[in-house]
């Protein structure tokens, strides 16, 4: 087995990414659906004010192991000379967890002012907006897993089943994306997102264990050849 250098802990992050991310979501448990009452609504805030300061914290601590992966993955491919591609990876990446934290700051902020007594409209309206700004994320994702496929295709540098895993990731996020209805299947809080959310969380995961056995493989002492 490789030596654990730092270059592999780093890849290993995206394993403690999907951990805290998966932690933080079963915390709270389901959110409401989009079109549900201001009452029912404000009832869950009120109810899961602590649970959501909690996964907060937790989701905090994701997007710091998160953006750690997130260097090494995309460096993969910039040292294979996939500068370009390279750069939307990284960058795709830090706009999705820049809206993930913008939506949790959101929430969270919606279950203090709950306490507070703000009037029920204005809670569900921002609940609303959250939730429909939150599904954004799977655009962001649908560019990362496209350019990883493009990537993967070129250099050859993983394994190429992730290459078609990456295609078909990118699918699944840009009909995750598309879940616009107010209500059913292909709603912001409907089945498809959920599908896309689990999507998202494997592919990472498959992701960084890949790194993390190509960075091992990569540090692995090379035996003595007899003269």
């Amino acid at each position: 087995m490789g030596k654990w250098t730092a270059e592999r802990w780093a890849a290993a992050s995206g394993i403690g990414f999907v951990v805290l991310l998966l932690v933080g979501n079963l915390i709270p448990g389901s959110p409401k659906k989009y079109d549900a009452s201001a009452a029912t609504i404000v009832s869950w805030l009120h109810d899961k004010h602590k649970s959501l300061l909690v996964a907060a914290v937790l989701f905090g601590l994701a997007y710091i192991f998160f953006l750690w992966f997130l260097a090494s993955f995309a460096g993969l491919f910039r040292e294979a000379g996939e500068r370009r591609l390279s750069t939307v990876i990284y960058g795709g990446g830090v706009a999705l967890i820049t809206i993930g934290a913008i939506t949790d700051g959101v929430m969270v902020t919606l279950a203090r002012v709950v306490s507070l007594g703000a009037d029920d409209t204005t809670v569900k309206t921002l609940y609303d907006v959250d939730t429909f700004l939150y599904n954004r994320i799977y655009w962001f994702a649908a560019a990362v897993a496209l350019a990883v496929f493009i990537a993967v295709w070129r250099t050859k540098v993983l394994a190429e089943w992730f290459g078609w895993l990456s295609a078909l990731g990118a699918v699944v996020f840009v009909i995750g994306g598309v879940s616009m209805k107010s209500s059913g299947f292909f709603s912001p809080t409907g089945g498809m997102p959920f599908i896309a959310f689990l999507v998202f969380l494997i592919w990472v995961l498959v992701a960084s264990l890949l790194l993390v056995q190509q960075t091992g493989e990569a540090t692995m002492p090379v035996a003595a050849t007899s003269m």
